[in-house]
This record gives C-alpha cells, sequence and structure tokens, in this order.
C-alpha cells in the first residue's frame, strides 16, 4: 500500500545520548508505517549507538563544523546536500536548529519538512525553510519535544509511544559476555559506574566513586568501571580504581556503546553521571541513580521510572571552590556525599 512506503528523515545533528532519545520518534513512525523507509542525518561517529537497529535504511553523516577547514566544509556540505535531495523524502524532521538545517531543508524537494521553533530563529528564513514548526521543549522532556514534531505534521500519537527503544543484537551481547567471561564469574551479580563526563562540570569526584566501589564490593556486588575510549578517560578510572581498597573490573575504553548496552541490561543496577550512558542505562530499564550537574533535568533526565536523578535543589551550600568560577560550576555536585548516592540506589532498585 502506498500508506506504508513513505520516506522519512530525521535529521539530528547533536551526540550520543541526543541518539537514544529518538528511538521512541523512529518506533512511532514504525507503527503508523510499518514498512516506512527511514534515514537519519547526524554528526559523523554518532550513529554508533544505534548499529543495531535495522528499522534505520541509511545515514547522512555531517562533519563537525570544527574539524574541517572552510572551503572543504562547504564542498561537503554542497555533496550532502545534493546526496539529500535526490532520495524524494515524504517526510524531513529537522529537531536542531543549526543554521545548516534550513539549508538542507531547502533543498529537500516535495517532502513535508518540519523545523523546530526557538527564540533565536524568529527569522522570516528560518521559517520559511519548514512547512510546519513545532516548539521547543520549554517544560517538557526532549523525548516529547521530538514526538511532537509528529504532531505538527498531523500524526496521531499514543501512550506508547513515549518509551525508549534501543536495539542490542544478540552478537553484541555475546560479545561484551566474553569479554568479561575472563574477569568475572557471571553468575556473580555486578553493577556498572560510568563515572566520567567530557564536560568539567557534570563531574562529581574520584574519592566519592572509590567509597562507593569499597561499599558495593564489600555486600557482594562486583563493581564495573566503563568509560569511553579517550585517553583521558582511562585515565581517570584508573585514578579511581587506585584509590579502591577492593578489587574492581576496570573496563575503561574497552566498551563500545552497545556492548556498554548489554552490560547495563544485566547490572543489579548503574550509577553515572549526565551523559549518553545514562539514557542507556533508561532506556535498558535498569535501575539506576544520575549524579546531575547544570543541565536542565526537566529536559534531560534518563527517561524511565527506574531511574532517579540527583540534583541541586537551591538549599545547598555554595561550593567554595567552584561557585567562584561562575557559570554552570555553580551547579557543581561537590555537595553530594556517598550517603545520598546508597540511599537513591536502593530506592532505584525497589522501583
Amino acid at each position: 500500500m502506498e500508506k506504508e512506503n513513505k520516506r522519512f528523515l530525521i535529521a539530528l545533528l547533536r551526540f550520543h545520548g541526543d541518539m537514544v532519545l529518538i528511538t521512541p520518534l523512529i518506533s512511532t513512525i514504525k507503527r503508523l508505517y510499518p514498512h516506512a523507509t527511514i534515514d537519519i542525518l547526524v554528526y559523523k561517529g554518532t550513529t554508533k549507538v544505534l548499529l543495531d537497529d535495522n528499522r534505520i535504511n541509511n545515514s547522512h553523516e555531517a562533519q563537525l563544523s570544527s574539524e574541517t577547514s572552510f572551503l572543504k566544509r562547504v564542498y561537503k556540505e554542497i555533496r550532502l546536500c545534493l546526496d539529500l535531495r535526490k532520495k524524494k523524502y515524504d517526510y524531513a524532521i529537522f529537531l536542531t536548529t543549526q543554521w545548516r538545517m534550513a539549508l538542507f531543508s531547502r533543498f529537500i524537494s516535495g517532502a513535508k519538512r518540519a523545523g523546530v521553533g526557538d527564540h533565536k530563529r524568529r527569522g522570516t528564513f528560518w521559517k520559511n525553510s519548514f512547512d510546519v514548526i513545532f516548539p521547543e521543549a520549554g517544560d517538557n522532556h526532549i523525548l516529547e519535544r521530538n514526538l511532537s514534531s509528529l504532531t505538527s505534521l498531523g500524526f496521531e500519537l499514543i501512550k506508547e509511544d513515549y518509551q525508549l527503544d534501543l536495539r542490542v543484537s544478540d552478537s553484541t551481547r555475546l560479545s561484551i559476555k566474553n569479554k568479561i567471561t575472563q574477569n568475572l564469574n557471571l553468575s556473580q551479580p555486578y553493577c556498572v559506574f560510568h563515572p566520567f563526563s567530557r564536560r568539567e562540570t557534570k563531574l562529581w569526584n574520584i574519592e566519592g566513586f572509590a567509597n562507593l566501589a569499597d561499599y558495593y564490593s564489600k555486600r557482594g556486588l562486583k563493581v564495573i568501571f566503563t568509560s569511553g575510549p579517550e585517553k583521558e578517560e582511562i585515565g581517570y578510572l584508573k585514578k579511581i580504581e587506585d584509590n579502591c581498597n577492593e578489587p574492581v573490573l576496570n573496563l575503561g575504553g574497552k566498551t563500545k556503546l552497545l556492548e556498554l548496552a548489554a552490560l547495563i541490561d544485566e547490572a543489579k543496577f548503574f550509577l553515572g553521571l549526565d551523559s549518553v550512558s545514562s539514557h542507556i542505562a533508561a532506556a535498558m530499564n535498569t535501575p539506576s541513580v544520575t549524579l546531575f550537574g547544570p543541565s536542565v533535568s526537566r529536559n534531560w533526565k534518563p527517561w524511565s521510572e527506574r531511574s532517579i536523578i540527583i540534583e541541586r535543589t537551591g538549599k545547598e551550600e555554595k561550593c567554595p571552590k567552584h561557585y567562584p568560577l561562575g557559570g554552570k560550576f555553580e551547579r557543581c555536585l561537590c555537595y553530594i556525599h556517598p550517603t545520598k548516592v546508597i540511599e537513591s540506589v536502593d530506592k532505584a532498585l525497589k522501583l
């Protein structure tokens, strides 16, 4: 049927955690059109977390503006625009507000195009680049904002559309199992700590994670540390491990994103910061605690009833180290005591 063969483009120039948050959008499109073709337009490298999702037909990759010279960027951008034009999309959904999105949209002919409204994008050029405009998140979660793009295009949503749906293949699950069997008896329960964020304002402290690792190790859980592949992240985990009195399994830099998802899926609980790993834990419906820093939690907190966040209420004392730095440092995590984290983990495990 014609209705079941629509072509969709989802354009999202952000990062890995945002990829997890578009899975409800993908699921909803597939509910509306089971045989729809879905392509995505994303930053280069950010498709890693969706590699096992066979609902995605093709990934168009855009370069970060800072990664290439101006002339090379213009050349690649024109080629990308021409490639998008050839695809003959029926619908195109643009989820971020870079000016490049308006350019991409104008190159897609014949599609009904939805773009984000924003206080910085009130001019006629932006508005005329799309057929419909849907509002920014406001007080809603970014996941709800993403789904509202379909409402703006005239589609009807139902409650089940608001569920994360991260796909992890059997081969990925086997891959991570093979990596940990050398160091871990699979019958032993374990928890996963992901203690690093690339943004300094989102970090907690080395001593806090080390104390919690010792606490849960003494209670019979194997504590597994994970991180991305960058040297800075691996080094940070090594510092935490060196502060632990009990042995941990340090997988820093050794897990791909979907392997991390499979690992978290079998964990007793997950503990991390405001990053892709916490969104992955929410997608796997694993009990989790996220230490939340300067981001607006109502927009960006993990989307799961089994996820608990710890964030500033405004009543905490000002940090003498970070508060004078101003900006997002004013919402540092230094006020969090390990006891508060333990209480939150206990609560998450009961959900």
